[in-house]
Formats: C-alpha cells, sequence, structure tokens
C-alpha cells in the first residue's frame, strides 16, 4: 500500500512539476505527516526529491528525474476509457482509479506531448449528460457492470409498462447515451436493450455469459439506437411556429426530422413539416409549446389539439 502511494507521489510530482505538501495530501488521500515521512523514505532511498522554502514552496524532482515506474496496473487500465467522463466514472466507482490512471498515462509521456495532453485537457469538456434534465437513479448499475466485466448470467427485475417481470439474460455490455445507462444483452439468443434505471433488482447466476464471437458493442448500440428510433410510425405536421421556439420544437421532433428545422431562421414565424413519434405524442409535446405553435395540418391532430386547449382553459376557470 506504501509503495503504490509513493509511486503515485513521484507520478504527480513528475506530471505537475512541483507541489506542496497539502496539496499531495489530497491528491494522495493522507495528511500532510504522511506526506513528510514518504518523502524522507524517498529521499533516504536516492530519490532526488527537493523541499522547496517560502510561501511558494513545496516538493519538486531535481534535475529532469523522471521514474520509469509509472505502469498502469490492471484496474487502472480497465478504467482508461473513462478519461475525462467524470460522471460516468462516478457512477461506476472508479473515480480513483481513473485519476490515478490519469496521471500516471501523463507522466510516461515525455516533452511536447505532455504539454499537448495537459492543454487539451484544460482545453475540452465532455459532458455526455442531456441539458435541463437530471440523469434517473440507476441503483443497479454497479452489478450490472460487475456481472458485464465478470462475464456471468443475471437474473433481473425489470419494469416494463409498469408491471415489474423477471428476465434472465447474458449481459454483454453498457452503453451511456445523453446521460442514461443501457444495458445490452442476450435474452433467448436475442439481442436485447434494456434501461438501466428500469432494472429493480439483480441476481447474479453462477453460469458464464454466452458471449457471440463476432459481438462488437459499438456496432450492436448503434443498431439498437436506430432501432429505437425508427420502431414508431411517424406522423407528418405541419406548423406555423415562433422562430424563438424553433430549439424546443427540435428536441422533441423525430430524430429524422430534426435536420428539417433551421436554428437561424430569422423573422417572426416560419411554416414548416416536421415528423413527430405518433399523433398522441405530437400533441402532447406541442401543448407543451403553448401559443408559439399553431397546427394547420392534419386536421386530426388541429382538432385534438384545440380539444385539449379548451379542457386546459376551462379547468383553470373554474
Amino acid at each position: 500500500m506504501r509503495a503504490s502511494r509513493m509511486l503515485n507521489l513521484l507520478t504527480q510530482l513528475q506530471v505537475r512539476g512541483q507541489l506542496t505538501a497539502r496539496e499531495l495530501a489530497d491528491r494522495l488521500e493522507v495528511d500532510e505527516r504522511t506526506v513528510q515521512r514518504d518523502v524522507q523514505a524517498l529521499a533516504a532511498a536516492g530519490i532526488p526529491v527537493r523541499s522547496v522554502r517560502g510561501p511558494a514552496g513545496g516538493y519538486r524532482l531535481e534535475g529532469g528525474y523522471r521514474t520509469r515506474l509509472n505502469g498502469v496496473g490492471p484496474d487502472e487500465a480497465a478504467a482508461l476509457a473513462f478519461l475525462g467522463l467524470r460522471g460516468p466514472a462516478d457512477d461506476l466507482g472508479l473515480t480513483g482509479t481513473v485519476d490515478t490512471a490519469r496521471t500516471k498515462v501523463l507522466a510516461s509521456l515525455t516533452g511536447e506531448a505532455r504539454q499537448r495532453a495537459q492543454r487539451s485537457a484544460d482545453r475540452f469538456h465532455l459532458d455526455p449528460v442531456r441539458w435541463y434534465g437530471r440523469p434517473e437513479p440507476t441503483p443497479c448499475l454497479a452489478d450490472l457492470a460487475e456481472a458485464v466485466w465478470q462475464d456471468r448470467r443475471v437474473r433481473i427485475g425489470y419494469v416494463r409498462r409498469g408491471t415489474l417481470a423477471e428476465r434472465t439474460v447474458d449481459p454483454l455490455g453498457l452503453a451511456l447515451a445523453a446521460g442514461d445507462w443501457y444495458l445490452v444483452a442476450l435474452r433467448d439468443g436475442q439481442r436485447r436493450t434494456y434501461r438501466v434505471s428500469r432494472v429493480r433488482t439483480v441476481e447474479r447466476l453462477d453460469e458464464p455469459v454466452r458471449r457471440p464471437a463476432d459481438f462488437v458493442l459499438a456496432e450492436a448500440w448503434a443498431q439498437a439506437r436506430h432501432e429505437m428510433e425508427t420502431e414508431h410510425t411517424c406522423v407528418e405536421v405541419t406548423l406555423r411556429v415562433a422562430t424563438a421556439a424553433l430549439p424546443r420544437l427540435r428536441r422533441v421532433v423525430a430524430v429524422e426530422g430534426q435536420d428539417r428545422i433551421d436554428l437561424t431562421a430569422t423573422g417572426d414565424e416560419i411554416e414548416l413539416t416536421v415528423p413527430f413519434e405518433g399523433e398522441s405524442w405530437a400533441c402532447t409535446a406541442l401543448l407543451g409549446l403553448g401559443p408559439w405553435v399553431e397546427v394547420l395540418a392534419p386536421a386530426s391532430l388541429r382538432q385534438r389539439m384545440a380539444e385539449q386547449t379548451r379542457a386546459a382553459a376551462a379547468r383553470y376557470q373554474s
């Protein structure tokens, strides 16, 4: 444990150049006295750790010393996919491991390569969570991730259309999309996609996953996403809409219609025809835009909108 911590201390100094005892203590999750003892032990072992006094002081490595003991361990290697994705790493309980892996990767770089890596981290931030929303709770995510990692079949309790049902599945992988986690699995030999927030229980079975030899998670997820986006019969809706409401409209239309909405359009109003995933959803979504939108066609949707609007008005007049 101490050897791992001292190695981490060295890589921190190698990457950062100079750090105070307080900064090192925070990064290593120990107290300052422990940092001082570790530094003394390193110096006694011949490692050129220099103590710099004064308000801007701290510890640094002298003479361009570089440790070659910054190999990434198995757990850290597994966490490399989450570098720069703090939220998903937190979800999976990998925050500390990811931070350590990142430090070791940076420490292994030299000169311009390390400067460019740090420059990129300082200038680009990845946030996979959608706007104006919180991710749904996923209490079973860690158990599912462990089953995926260990290649073990699971029996899950899954809520579908308000009913809790049991499913025995072969978990193949987890995908994060717009802030929501999905489990890609096989059930009775057929690929299925389950929203992790709807999983209520997970029982890991002592049976290995039957993983297809040609399975590629990225390809399977792309296919599953395409199927989810196209499984509904779309209805074309002609609208008169205020240009100020176009960004909100774009978020509720069917995926294939999003490119029809020009967010740079000028003027007060425009007319356009866009697809929705069914007339019922179109009515619900467009009512949310209030007076900024008017349905011109189809007539059945226009009538439904009028009825819903009158019913809402009557409720507030009583």
